[in-house]
């Protein structure tokens, strides 16, 4: 059976829901901008706004305060913060999910690329693997890094089906390597990256296309652990 469709208020929320609790952008107690600052912030509608607040509101994370604004709820201090926990099993799920799509697509599309991409692209997708190792190394965030890398091999398949999946995929790394990090997982997701970006350049540096295969689904195979874990 088909996921239903989300409503467009819907989606607004859970951008707000990440923006607390994976972003970290707001803590309890904060108040939120107000609605002409966040609709813009959002790129959304004023009106759909109101309706994902009334629906943050109803499940007790905002609090509307006429006169003053939205905040953040307070948390109950001395027990379990139901709401979080509930937001991070939604998260890993959906970041989950968005594993199992890389894996049916990326070690397809690194195959495709060691035998398909030019040497100029060859080149890119090195530079991009050394940059990353570099980033990581030094310890700094390497999320543009990460998915500019993989968005170069869909690049290299010279395939438009393939490349139509970029935005998709960009979205699927950023959410690995945000949710990582919030879960303390961002020293092993480091490390993978590095090794396995590496390792997938190579291959397609020697147009080997099943090295690259595999390479690229151990990398996401050892994202999904990591994760589960």
């Amino acid at each position: 059976m088909n996921e239903p469709f989300t409503p467009v208020s819907q989606s607004i929320a859970n951008q707000i829901r990440n923006m607390i609790f994976l972003e970290k952008k707001y803590q309890p107690g904060d108040k939120l901008p107000n609605e002409y600052e966040l609709a813009a912030l959002l790129g959304v509608s004023r009106a759909s706004l109101r309706e994902a607040i009334k629906i943050l509101a109803g499940q007790g994370l905002l609090l509307i305060r006429r006169g003053s604004g939205t905040f953040v709820a307070p948390r109950k201090s001395g027990g379990p913060d139901w709401f979080e926990q509930a937001f991070w099993e939604d998260q890993k799920k959906l970041v989950r999910h968005w594993f199992e799509f890389r894996l049916i697509l990326e070690p397809s599309s690194a195959r495709l690329a060691a035998e398909q991409a030019t040497e100029a692209e060859v080149a890119e997708i090195h530079r991009l693997a050394e940059e990353l190792v570099q980033k990581v190394e030094r310890g700094e965030p390497f999320i543009r890094e990460d998915q500019a890398f993989h968005t170069a091999i869909a690049t290299a398949t010279h395939n438009s089906v393939i490349t139509m999946t970029m935005p998709a995929l960009e979205d699927a790394v950023r959410n690995a390597i945000t949710t990582a990090s919030s879960i303390g997982r961002t020293e092993t997701s480091s490390r993978n990256a590095a090794t396995y970006h590496q390792a997938v350049a190579e291959y397609i540096a020697l147009r080997d296309g099943e090295g690259a295969q595999m390479a690229m689904r151990l990398h996401i195979l050892h994202g999904l652990r990591d994760l589960e874990e």
